[in-house]
């Protein structure tokens, strides 16, 4: 028997990437573990029947020969599966995490630093010519956007962007992703959501807002992992550390979500026998108190050294754009609606222009409600890399007086940087800041 898994508490990246598994080699079995995600056993509510998951439960008796492993390498996340571990001729391990001291000893290891593990899946499919249903895409869609953030977070990458672009193209259901990452909170979320509000330490440093938090509940808090993330979304912070004292477990749970490529929320996870990547990752003891998790935590922050601010620290991604062709009646209200003053032009990926509210309005005002954006677009466009600091964006935006800078990985366009961007940041921590 050929198996295919992915670790306790399976997300939506795990299931996405066994998937992907299973459609690159069609003779393994997809096999979750005793623990699963709430959000994905919802999922699951629905789709199990095309799906064809089994639990490990399903394994006993059965000799498995082979085992591909995807979303962690982490042996402490693979209990439930350690004697398949043991016995397995041949182990493949599919991984984007860091590499740890209690890593699986894999016959072969695909690992790359890239925002979903699902992406290092949907590489090999569409390179394969390997085509996919439509609910075959969206749940790899689910994989990449749940893991990026829906492609904002700073582990983000160009190959994650191209990977979301491949599934849309075979039919992936934005809709139908949106609607199982909305999930609606449990009374125990929502009492911890306004804990972690009310409690809130922020630390500024060098034009980061880098918060901490200390609650305590009862029991374990299904989905405490979401609920951080929207804590992070609701109070604008670049990073977000939620100590919590777990009672019934006699334990400290560490929840770690970062925004910025500054503060490696993984690094910290490790420092009490945690892990993850370096935008989300966790922790939990009981060898440490509480309260010196928190101070060794606002420490660390305190005392943390930061580059100066570059471009991908602040551009919005991903980017509204429009067509050449389109019209000036169309773009007027999606301008309003974006609620942005100026978008980018693309022609078949090809940035050829920029095109903002003043162009519309001069346009508007010669009643030219049919002409085409490339004939009133600003056609010469002013662009800066990622790695770029934010100081030398600055100086670009001065000296060309543009409002808004397209950001370019090679002839790739991954974000936009606004003249808002860059004096929010100005104004919230000094110029020292920008570098």
């Amino acid at each position: 028997m050929k198996i295919a898994i992915t670790h306790h508490h399976a997300d939506f990246d795990g299931l996405a990437s066994m998937l992907g598994v299973r459609k690159l080699w069609p003779d393994h079995e997809l096999v979750l573990g005793s623990s699963i995600s709430p959000p994905v056993r919802k999922y699951l509510a629905l789709h199990k029947d095309w799906l064809t998951v089994k639990s490990v439960g399903d394994l006993k008796g059965e000799t498995v020969s082979e085992v591909v492993v995807v979303d962690s390498r982490d042996s402490r996340r693979f209990t439930d599966f350690t004697k398949y571990l043991e016995r397995a001729q041949s182990l493949t391990v599919f991984d984007h995490h860091p590499p740890s001291e209690h890593d699986i000893k894999a016959t072969t290891e695909i690992v790359e630093p890239v925002g979903a593990c699902a992406t290092l899946l949907c590489e090999r499919i569409e390179d394969e010519g390997v085509e996919l249903s439509a609910q075959e895409a969206t749940l790899m869609m689910l994989g990449i956007y749940a893991d990026t953030g829906s492609l904002s977070f700073p582990s983000t990458t160009i190959r994650d962007l191209r990977a979301a672009a491949f599934l849309l193209g075979q039919g992936a259901s934005l809709p139908v992703v949106t609607r199982y990452l909305q999930q609606e909170y449990s009374p125990s979320q929502r009492r911890l959501l306004v804990s972690l509000l009310d409690d809130i330490q922020v630390i500024e440093r060098q034009g980061l807002r880098l918060g901490y938090a200390c609650t305590e509940s009862k029991s374990y808090v299904k989905g405490a992992a979401q609920v951080v993330e929207r804590a992070l979304k609701l109070t604008g912070l670049d990073a977000l550390f939620a100590v919590s004292l777990v009672l019934d477990r006699d334990a400290v749970q560490l929840i770690a979500r970062s925004h910025t490529g500054h503060v490696d929320a993984a690094q910290m996870a490790r420092k009490w026998g945690g892990g993850g990547h370096p935008s989300a990752a966790a922790a939990r003891t009981r060898d440490v108190a509480r309260e010196e998790v928190v101070r060794q935590l606002k420490e660390h922050l305190s005392n943390l050294e930061i580059r100066p601010l570059e471009v991908r620290d602040v551009m919005s991604c991903p980017v509204q754009t429009v067509a050449p062709d389109a019209r000036l009646r169309e773009v007027e209200p999606l301008l309003q609606r974006w609620a942005v003053s100026g978008v980018p032009v693309l022609d078949e990926g090809n940035l050829v222009g920029i095109v903002s509210t003043r162009d519309v309005d001069a346009a508007a005002r010669r009643g030219d409600w049919e002409i085409p954006v490339s004939g009133f677009m600003t056609h010469k466009v002013v662009t800066v890399e990622p790695g770029q600091a934010l100081s030398e964006a600055l100086e670009i935006m001065t000296e060309e007086d543009v409002g808004r800078l397209p950001v370019m990985n090679g002839e790739c366009l991954v974000g936009i940087v606004s003249r808002s961007d860059v004096l929010g940041r100005l104004y919230a921590a000094g110029e020292a800041s920008l570098g």
